[in-house]
């Protein structure tokens, strides 16, 4: 078999893993967040994470909400390496 053709089954079999993980939606407190450019680069930093992650941060409310695949602890760990770290 060609190397390329075992690289194009690996890429699949990933990718069949990652979306065979079920979403979840989690609801964080981010008291560092003031103001809109934070929110944006809280977005950036979980999009990094999970690039299908759908993110609503508002600064005005402190909370994140965000539906993801990746684990609860990657996004905490994620928004805490960034500057924001969960209450």
């Amino acid at each position: 078999m060609c190397e390329g053709y075992v690289s194009i089954i690996q890429l699949d079999l990933a990718k069949l893993f990652i979306l065979s993980r079920k979403s979840m939606t989690l609801q964080l407190t981010v008291p560092n967040m003031a103001c809109s450019a934070c929110a944006s680069t809280i977005t950036k930093t979980l999009q990094a994470v999970d690039a299908n992650a759908n993110v609503q941060a508002d600064p005005t409310t402190k909370l994140v909400s965000v539906e993801t695949q990746a684990s609860e602890t990657a996004i905490k760990e994620a928004l805490a390496a960034a500057g924001y770290p969960v209450a």
